[in-house]
């Protein structure tokens, strides 16, 4: 592991033994199962793919609704705070919405200008884990990034928001049901997420905890904390 990735990772060390003291990274290595975020996690939020979704979701309710661009930007806001995502407050509160079409026309996204992760893809290939992909975007964006991206292959299995019913991160349920989906329990597992929100659910069902891509951020409970993704990851097969 190098100088550099090392801080990188800042690990959070009371709880472990001596011998875990000697390796920060051995309480990830004791976990079976690696929950990936996709969107700024597994690809820099440098690429603003998400704030190209925002305004298509905020257009799609202001038409369906009959509101302001205004009124709309406010009640997105307001469910994803609430809620961890806007289309669950628009199903609770919006039955008559038809999601799948407020969904895919969110995801109308333009991914020309976004790289390949060649780096993360050799790390996640070097990793001998069952590696999952849990997002709280739909599976056929999720898919198309994943192939745009050229990650779509180093993957066990893709958690898309449907299978949550909606009730996505940071919900319990999110994680209850990924964990009964793919047959595993939360304290087999390691979970990477951007979302504060999200780490400490996961952190608090027995979930060993890294936070990605977020330099903008010092308070948080998440076990590690990389802006390197690539080079995290490669440090754990070292």
């Amino acid at each position: 592991m190098s100088t550099l990735s090392f801080l990188k990772a800042i690990v959070i060390v009371s709880s472990l033994t001596e011998q875990q003291r000697g390796n920060p990274l051995a309480p990830l290595l004791e976990r079976d199962v690696h929950l990936f975020d996709l969107d700024n996690t597994l690809y820099s939020p440098e690429n603003a793919i998400l704030e190209q979704i925002a305004p298509r979701m905020r257009r799609f309710i202001s038409n369906e609704l009959g509101i302001s661009i205004e009124e709309s930007n406010l009640l997105c806001e307001s469910y994803y705070q609430q809620y961890g995502g806007t289309i669950r407050g628009i199903q609770l509160h919006y039955p008559s919405v038809d999601l799948k079409k407020f969904s895919d026309f969110s995801h109308q996204v333009n991914l020309d200008k976004v790289k390949k992760a060649t780096m993360l893809k050799d790390a996640l290939r070097a990793f001998k884990k069952s590696r999952y992909v849990f997002t709280n975007s739909p599976l056929a964006y999720a898919t198309r990034v994943l192939k745009h991206i050229d990650l779509y292959d180093c993957f066990d299995g893709i958690f898309s928001v449907e299978l949550t019913g909606y009730r996505m991160k940071p919900d319990p349920h999110a994680f209850n049901t990924i964990c009964q989906h793919f047959g595993f329990k939360a304290s087999d597992a390691a979970f990477y997420d951007d979302q504060v929100s999200n780490i400490s659910t996961a952190k608090a069902l027995g979930m060993r905890t890294i936070l990605v891509n977020r330099s903008d951020v010092n308070q948080h409970d998440a076990c590690y904390k990389t802006e390197d993704l690539p080079s995290f990851v490669a440090s754990l097969t070292k």
